[in-house]
């Protein structure tokens, strides 16, 4: 099979993902050009601008994440250039990226998460008061869910002392959230369709802080549930999916309890497609190969801001009056 179109599969980024990002992107490269596609791996720089202008692809498959990649950034960059791309548009990305935002929207869907705030770098008065009678144990976690940290647990104040630092490291904003005990379960999700569910241990508690190196290494594992479970959890998945905007790939990490609940963790709108990763092995189970998945990825590639359901390149409108800046008088200045 050919392509007429050609594909870019923008890849790499400037976050601390991008090794796993790289390998994640010659895969999926390889998986198009398997089918015939015309493809260009394109890796993601301050430089981006200039490698699209002079390749022209007419379709970019994201197989990035991380902050500038995954937070909305490239996705609206590309809105500007007309090109129509995978995953989801630049609102959803920008409220999976932020775990406040996100959570706030959830809780407007009376959809379950741990209870939380948010702490300024800047924030008067000490921790203590500010924690006020919230209690412990405590999750604090950035905001920003570009970066890759899972969590810190802190049982007293001198552990949240010590991982509100660890935080404020990284950005001017942390979240404290209330531990809650369950088992970590991510349900991936295609086009609003929940395919499934695995269990991804993590080492210590679920809050640990996450391995660089081991992304798309995770040990997942299938998940007892009765059916009944199984389907309220796969329903409770696919409504903060579509809560967010969600549109594409997506992952929904939820924790699940012996007492017969959910909290909804995090909504990953740009998933990692490393073959080994949740996203891809859950997708395996229904029956559907990497190379089928990364297809049906590629056929929901599309601009969303210019409200058109299309895979064809924009049309650019020609601007035909006078250019300001050729004519601006010296006097201006």
């Amino acid at each position: 099979m050919s392509s007429s179109r050609k594909i870019g599969v923008l890849l790499g980024g400037l976050s601390v993902e991008r090794d796993a990002s790289i390998r994640a992107g010659e895969a999926v490269t390889a998986a198009l050009r398997q089918m015939g596609h015309e493809t260009c791996p394109m890796f993601v720089d301050r430089d981006i601008d200039v490698a699209v202008r002079q390749t022209k692809i007419d379709v970019a498959f994201l197989a990035v994440r991380g902050r500038y990649s995954a937070d909305g950034c490239l996705q609206g960059f590309l809105e500007l250039h007309g090109i129509p791309y995978t995953g989801s548009s630049v609102l959803a990305c920008g409220l999976a990226g932020n775990r406040a935002k996100a959570k706030d929207v959830l809780r407007l869907f009376n959809l379950p998460v741990a209870p939380g705030y948010v702490l300024r770098s800047d924030h008067e008065g000490t921790v203590t008061d500010a924690h006020g009678s919230f209690g412990f144990p405590t999750v604090v976690r950035p905001v920003s869910a570009s970066l890759l940290w899972g969590g810190t647990l802190a049982r007293d104040e001198m552990e949240l002392e010590g991982a509100l630092e660890d935080v404020f490291r990284l950005e001017d904003y942390a979240l404290v959230e209330r531990f809650v005990q369950g088992r970590p379960v991510t349900v991936g999700i295609l086009d609003g369709c929940a395919l499934g569910m695995v269990e991804v241990p993590r080492s210590g508690s679920w809050a640990g802080l996450r391995s660089v190196g081991a992304r798309g290494q995770e040990v997942c594992t299938p998940i007892r549930l009765s059916r009944e479970r199984h389907d309220s959890v796969l329903r409770l998945a696919t409504r903060a999916y579509d809560a967010l905007g969600c549109e594409g790939p997506a992952c929904v990490e939820m924790l699940v309890s012996e007492r017969l609940n959910e909290t909804i963790v995090d909504i990953d709108a740009s998933p990692l497609l490393l073959p080994t990763s949740p996203l891809p092995l859950i997708a395996r189970q229904t029956g559907c190969e990497y190379p089928e998945f990364i297809a049906d990825i590629l056929r929901g590639a599309r601009l969303r801001t210019h409200g058109r359901r299309t895979n064809r390149r924009a049309t650019q409108t020609v601007f035909e009056g006078p250019d300001r800046r050729a004519s601006a008088t010296p006097e201006a200045h």
